[in-house]
């Protein structure tokens, strides 16, 4: 028996992994976005002449999103892929985010708030596959946060 008859006890199976998938294939069923998803920044405080004194900006599964600065509201659709994106950053915020509690240094009651000494303060929340979470500037420094969406809020802001 050879060792590459299935039967032989040194058969080896390999799989295939898609790491950039096309346009055709992006849409599986195995979508990466659960549909619960809804992800929010907020800023506030700092030295509002030069940017605004508060910001909100709320993204959902669908890529739907809402940015209200000052008080003025836009919205807008993100693509797919940036969904996409921005589900995989929350993933690795969230494993950094549990990792900083398991170390015992975040929301540890005592507040360093930025916007207490004219810095800008941050906030992000957010729902995925049930689960809720919640990260801020004045709980942690420096503070697990998920980059792509100031990446999303800074391109949809200029």
């Amino acid at each position: 028996m050879s060792a590459l008859e299935p039967g032989s006890q040194h058969t080896t199976t390999f799989g295939v992994v898609a790491v950039n998938p096309d346009a055709s294939t992006a849409h599986s069923t195995i979508d990466p976005v659960p549909t619960d998803l809804r992800v929010e920044r907020r800023t506030w405080g700092g030295m509002c002449a030069s940017g605004p004194c508060e910001s909100r900006l709320t993204v959902v599964a669908d890529g739907t999103w809402v940015l209200v600065v000052n008080g003025k509201r836009t919205t807008g659709t993100l693509a797919h892929q940036q969904v996409v994106a921005l589900t995989y950053d929350l993933r690795v915020t969230q494993a950094r985010v549990d990792q900083a509690r398991k170390a015992h240094v975040l929301a540890t009651g005592k507040a360093d708030c930025a916007a207490d000494h004219d810095g800008t303060s941050a906030s992000y929340t957010w729902t995925m596959r049930g689960r809720s979470e919640s990260v801020s500037s004045c709980d942690q420094r420096p503070m697990p946060a998920p980059v792509e969406l100031d990446r999303i809020a800074d391109s949809i802001s200029h």
